[in-house]
This record gives C-alpha cells, structure tokens and sequence, in this order.
C-alpha cells in the first residue's frame, strides 16, 4: 500500500511540473531567444498509450542552424508538445557546423536519449552518428533532409508543394489577364530547393498558359543576397511581374530589389515558400505584391517531429517517410489557417492535420 502511494506521488508531482512550468526545456547549445510563435496541440488530440513503464522518455534534437526563424518555430512546435506528453527534449543548435553536429549528436546519445532528431546539416556526415544509434536501439527521425540509415523523414513534399504554387499562379494569370515573366529565385545547392522549383515549372508546363521565365538566380536563402542577384536580373529584365522564391527570404529580397529599382509594385506578383513566421506573414498582410505562399507551418512540423518519435518509442512503426502537409495561403484563407490571440497568430493545428488526412 505504501508502494502504490509513493508511485501516485511521484506521477502527481510530475503532471504538476510538466503543467505549470514555462521554462524552455533543457537547452545543450540553441538560442535561449525562441520566439514564442507557435501554439500547443489541441489539448483533445488523441495520444499513443505509452508503452514505456512510466520512464519518462528522453529525446535529444539537433538543429542545422538556429538562426532562421524556421528552425525556432520548429523548436517550439516541438518542445510544447514534447511537456504535452511528458518527454524531456533536449536541444542543440549546430550554427551549419557539420562536424559540431555530430558531436552534440555523439554527446546525446551518451546521455541516452531515447530517440534522436536531427535537421541535418551535412548528410554524408552522419554515417556514423546512425550506426551508432542503430546499435543501441535509438531512433532516428530527420527532418525534411533523408539520411541514409535513418528510420524515418518528417518532411513536406517539396516537388508537390511547387506544383502548388504553379497552379495557383496559372489560375490567378488566366483571372487576372497576366503574362508571366517570372524571376525564379532559388537556392540550388539544396535538393529541396531545386525540387520546389521543379515543381513550380512542371504545375506550369501542364497549365497551358503562355509564360516565361526569364530568370534564375541564386540566392542561397538568404535575403541580403537574394536582394543582391535580384537587382541585378531586374536590371536586366524589367519586364518582370512575377517573383518566386524557395523560401519568405528569397521572396521578400526579389521584391526588395523591385522595389529599389522603382518599378510599379502594383504590377507585380510575388510567391513565397515556407511562410514561416514574421516575415511572410507581415509580406501577406500588408496587402502588397506578396499574393501567395506554399505554408509548411514549422510549428506542426516540430509537433509531427515528436509525435513520430514518441510512436516509435512506445513500440509502433512508421513508414520511411512521414508526411507533414502544405496548402497555398492567401488573404482569403489565412483566418482558415491562423487565428490572432493578444498580438500573436496562433496556429489551426486541426485545420494542417487535416491536409495530410487529404
């Protein structure tokens, strides 16, 4: 009798850290400045029995670079729903150093973690990090990057998620009487990237509509640069009207260099990727050229993260690839997507889930 009393407890105490608690979980190495952008799960969202004899699950998280705002959403996506159920997430940031990586990576696993997340920076690198996991038993789910060996990839389709943006510019042509002359700024060096390009010209071709696209440049997601080749292509084609770019940084630059070169705003269409905090939100609201995104909600991402971690934990099977959903956002549909709560935006996490449900 006394046993079951100590145990219940020890379960009570737990549920009062886990509920009451608004610090971060523990950090090995992210910025401790995480906006709080995302929310916490609908509290009715159904939860795996855990399997695990009451241990309390550990789960270890390595980003590639805790500098974008997309990385800290996930974050916080992740680390809200991990205290919803109860597992200890530690997190590190790598800063793109591919061999800090594997270490964070190597030290968590010694810490033993039940489960290993990664954003990978380097792929080829983490051979070893996963056959080390591998022998021990250690899950590992990756995000959005497949990694040889590892058991599973959380991640959006990005071939599909350029067809969607294709699309949605073929039909806002056809409404509109535009002929597309479009600046596609990419950033090459990622295969996501490329596939997103790769998708926005195959939803294109297949539309039957007369365009062109008159250049591509490269501008390695970042917005200072993408401003930078932008400049130039529209300096040499002024007969843009239309802008993608692979993420809310390479949108938001190419409109920055239309903009800098004073050409009629009124007349342009930009198109972002990702729509991934402050930046596309602010670009969609205030009205102006940036018309549309493909959302990929960061924030559900990190949720699906620990989701498909804990599943594994607790003794289920997942595929080789985990889908995390996307939809083209617009003025229309943001209320659909995003409710305002005392200056922040918070997100539908039933509305994304049923994109994958589709």
């Amino acid at each position: 009798m006394k046993k079951v009393l100590v145990v219940v407890l020890a379960v009570l105490l737990m549920v009062t850290a886990f509920g009451c608690s608004s610090a971060p979980a523990e950090d090995t190495g992210a910025d401790a400045s995480v906006p709080a952008e995302s929310a916490a799960a609908d509290a009715s969202d159904p939860v795996e029995e855990d399997s695990t004899d009451g241990k309390t699950l550990k789960f270890g998280y390595v980003t590639s670079d805790m500098s974008h705002e997309w990385y800290q959403n996930i974050v916080n996506g992740a680390q809200q729903r991990a205290e919803e159920l109860g597992v200890e997430l530690i997190t590190a940031d790598a800063a793109m150093d591919a061999g800090k990586q594997v270490t964070q990576l190597e030290n968590m696993l010694t810490s033993g973690v039940d489960a290993l997340l990664i954003t990978p920076v380097d792929a080829k690198s983490l051979a070893t990090v996963i056959q080390e996991a591998e022998a021990q038993g250690v899950p590992v789910i990756c995000e959005s990057n497949v990694v040889e060996g590892a058991t599973t990839t959380v991640g959006i389709d990005s071939v599909e998620g350029g067809r969607k943006a294709g699309e949605w510019l073929a039909e806002y042509a056809t409404e509109n009487n535009i002929d597309p002359k479009i600046l596609v700024v990419n950033a090459p060096a990622n295969e996501d990237c490329r596939e997103r390009v790769q998708g926005f010209k195959e939803a294109l071709d297949e539309s039957g509509i007369q365009y062109e696209i008159v250049q591509e440049v490269d501008g390695e997601g970042s917005k200072e640069k993408s401003l930078e080749v932008s400049a130039d292509a529209i300096t040499a084609h002024p007969e843009v009207n239309v802008i993608y770019g692979i993420n809310d940084n390479a949108t938001t630059g190419g409109m920055a260099a239309y903009k800098e070169a004073g050409l009629d705003e009124s007349q342009l269409v930009a198109i972002g990727f990702g729509f991934e905090g402050v930046a596309g939100r602010t670009a969609l609201l205030a009205g102006g050229p940036y018309k549309s995104a493909v959302a990929m909600f960061p924030d559900f991402m990190g949720q699906r993260l620990i989701d498909t971690a804990y599943e594994i934990a607790n003794g289920g099977e997942v595929e080789e690839r985990t889908w995390s959903g996307t939809t083209i956002i617009t003025l229309d549909n943001f209320a659909d997507f995003y409710t305002e709560e005392n200056g922040e935006y918070i997100t539908n996490f039933d509305a994304v889930r049923a994109l994958i449900e589709e």
